[in-house]
């Protein structure tokens, strides 16, 4: 048992990436065989996963570490604002853009009432990701990552890990080009994001922002004039991406000491 534990704690990151894609894909099974009408467990995936493998590396220890930053919320105001305003600016500002390439005006309309979209969207941060997600990626993973690749680097591979996690949807049409490159993009900026405040709490708060600002303000567009502003929205993120590398560098995207949590 002991060099089992060994092994899991010398390749803690394989076997949490491993792990995550395995139960995920697997649970992610039941989901497809009921056209997508059965309650989506595969996306606690990362979560599991990450507990899994941070009781079976770290012991306790690295569990509160995890359940910790999921519940820190005293960080500075300025990251409350950037949880949630960027990713809503960014969908605000693709939308206001898109007519400039000659879409048709956005369809206000089409968005549903303020008190319809809220309860939809504490349903979905516990069902849709959110939840189930940034335990894994941001509370298990970027720690880890950190603690041996630059910021920018470790960013990347996690984005990359994180899109490829997704690939399972392409079975039931819920898949596209352009949110597989924003997601290797917000893997850069959640981890910006996680670098300056080390809650996963913040991480979750900006995961339903993004999600829910781009399913809902959405559907302002249809078909071609859709596609064509998630494609100036992958270009604000982008934009976003190469704004903290240049201002940051690719080191450790802070001009503190970063606010990680301890790593086991």
């Amino acid at each position: 048992m002991t060099s089992f534990l060994n092994l899991v704690w010398k390749h803690r990151l394989t076997a949490f990436f491993s792990l995550t894609l395995g139960l995920t894909w697997l649970a992610f099974v039941p989901f497809y065989l009921s056209n997508g009408e059965s309650i989506p467990w595969f996306t606690f995936g990362p979560a599991v996963s990450g507990f899994i493998v941070a009781a079976l590396a770290g012991g306790w220890s690295a569990v509160k570490a995890i359940l910790a930053s999921m519940v820190k919320w005293r960080v500075r105001p300025i990251w409350y604002l950037v949880a949630f305003g960027l990713p809503f600016g960014a969908q605000l500002a693709s939308i206001l853009i898109n007519p400039l390439f000659g879409s048709a005006p956005p369809a206000w309309g089409n968005v549903p009432a303020f008190s319809e979209i809220v309860p939809m969207i504490a349903l979905y941060a516990v069902f849709s990701g959110p939840l189930g997600e940034e335990p894994g990626w941001r509370g298990f993973a970027a720690p880890r990552l950190l603690a041996n690749h630059s910021a920018l680097a470790a960013g990347l591979i996690l984005g990359t890990i994180w899109a490829i996690w997704h690939f399972p949807l392409g079975l039931i049409g819920d898949l596209s080009l352009y949110g597989t490159i924003n997601v290797v993009l917000a893997g850069i900026v959640f981890t910006w994001l996680y670098q300056n405040t080390g809650s996963v709490l913040l991480a979750i708060l900006m995961h339903v922002t993004h999600q829910n600002s781009v399913r809902f303000l959405g559907k302002v567009f249809v078909d071609g004039d859709y596609v064509q502003q998630q494609w100036i929205g992958v270009a604000i993120w982008a934009v976003i991406a190469v704004a903290i590398v240049a201002y940051y560098g690719t080191e450790s995207f802070v001009r503190r000491p970063a606010a990680r949590l301890a790593v086991a």
